[in-house]
C-alpha cells in the first residue's frame, strides 16, 4: 500500500476499534488446537503428563490470551500517541504562525483596512492548522487526516515537507496500518513451534491470527494439521 493507503486505512478503521472495545475477549495467539496431541504415539505413556504440563504452563499453545478491549485500547492509545507526535513535530517546523499585523480601523470606504482584518480573522480559525490545544482533534484518525493532507501538499499556511518529513510520514504510516491489522486480526501471523514434527523432526509453524483456521505446517515433510486434526488424520 502507498502512504496515502495507510493513512487512509486507519481513518476508515478508526470505528471499527472502537466498537472492538466491546468485545469480550481476544483469540489466543498461538492459537488453540489440538497440537498436544501431535506427540502421543511417540511418547504414549507421558502423553498424559505433557498435556497437563500444557495447561499449565504460560508458554505453551493458548496459554495466555489478554482481554479484547485491553488490547484494542492500548493500540489505539498507542496510535493517539505515536501520530500525534509526527505530527506535532512537522508542525512545529512547516506551519506557518498566525498572522500578527497591526491594521488601523476601517473606516467607510477603506477596503485596503477592511481586507486586512478579514485576511486575519480567517487565519485566525483556519481549521487546516494543527493544534496542540484541542484535545478532540489531538488524536488518530485526524493526525492521520491532517499528515495526509501535509503529504500530498495540501493548500493552507504551511511551508513545503522536507525529504526527511516525507520519510518520517511514511514509516509512521505504514506502522499505524500494520498495527491496524493485527488489532482487528486483518493480517496473517505466524510463529515456530518449540515442538519438531512427529513424522520427520522438521520444524512446525503455526499460522492464523487473521480470522481464518489457524494451522500448523511441517516445513520438512509439508504435513499440515488444522485445528480440527490430530495426528492420525494428518494429510501430506
Amino acid at each position: 500500500m502507498t502512504t496515502a493507503n495507510h493513512l487512509h486505512h486507519l481513518i476508515n478503521h478508526w470505528t471499527d476499534l472502537q466498537a472492538a472495545l466491546g468485545t469480550n475477549q481476544a483469540d489466543t495467539w498461538p492459537p488453540v488446537m489440538g497440537i498436544a496431541r501431535l506427540h502421543e504415539h511417540l511418547r504414549a505413556d507421558e502423553a498424559a503428563v505433557e498435556l497437563r504440563a500444557l495447561e499449565r504452563s504460560p508458554e505453551q499453545l493458548g496459554a495466555t490470551a489478554a482481554p479484547l478491549r485491553i488490547a484494542i485500547l492500548d493500540t489505539m492509545a498507542s496510535l493517539d500517541q505515536q501520530l500525534v507526535d509526527v505530527a506535532d513535530q512537522i508542525a512545529s517546523s512547516v506551519q506557518r504562525p498566525r498572522l500578527n499585523l497591526q491594521v488601523r480601523s476601517a473606516g467607510p470606504g477603506d477596503d485596503i483596512a477592511l481586507q486586512l482584518k478579514t485576511l486575519i480573522l480567517k487565519d485566525e480559525v483556519d481549521e487546516r492548522r494543527w493544534s496542540w490545544t484541542n484535545p478532540r482533534l489531538r488524536a488518530a484518525p485526524y493526525a492521520a487526516a491532517w499528515l495526509l493532507a501535509r503529504y500530498e501538499d495540501a493548500p493552507g499556511p504551511f511551508r513545503k515537507l522536507s525529504g526527511l518529513q516525507h520519510t518520517d510520514i511514511e514509516s509512521a504510516a505504514a506502522q499505524a496500518a500494520e498495527q491496524v491489522d493485527q488489532a482487528l486480526e486483518m493480517t496473517r501471523r505466524t510463529q515456530v513451534l518449540d515442538r519438531p514434527c512427529p513424522h520427520c523432526r522438521g520444524v512446525l509453524r503455526i499460522e492464523g491470527g487473521d480470522g481464518q483456521d489457524p494451522a500448523v505446517k511441517c516445513r520438512g515433510c509439508g504435513r499440515k494439521w488444522t485445528g480440527e486434526d490430530s495426528a492420525d488424520r494428518a494429510t501430506c
